[in-house]
Formats: structure tokens, sequence, C-alpha cells
């Protein structure tokens, strides 16, 4: 059975979560411009992302039969 937390165990917990999550989310938008100004990178992003959206598509094809 899971332990009940006390409500101020959970707010503390949503602050560090909120608080990670911002750091996490900043991390990625500073990658995002790292590969947006490197044209080899961007282009090889988008060529996975082609990719992986014909592998999506034939699952999607697949399933709606």
């Amino acid at each position: 059975m899971a332990n009940k937390k006390s409500p101020g165990l959970s707010v503390a917990s949503s602050t560090d979560e909120a608080r990670w999550r911002a750091e996490d989310d900043m991390r990625t938008l500073a990658r995002a411009e790292e590969v947006k100004a490197d044209p080899k990178r961007l282009a090889a992003a988008k060529k996975m992302a082609k990719t992986k959206l014909a592998e999506m598509q034939a699952i999607a094809n697949l399933a709606a039969k």
C-alpha cells in the first residue's frame, strides 16, 4: 500500500518538480538552438524526423486495417 505524504511534503515536491522541469526545459531549448545553428546537425535531425514519421505512418496504417 502506498504511503500518504503530508500536504507540506506534497507542496515541496511540486515546487521541486516544477523547478526541475523548468531547468530541463531550459536545457532543451538551449540544445535546440545549438542544433538550429549547425546546418549539418539540423539536416540530420530533419532526416531522422522524416524517417520516424514514415515509421509511425506505417504503424498507423496497420492499426487502421
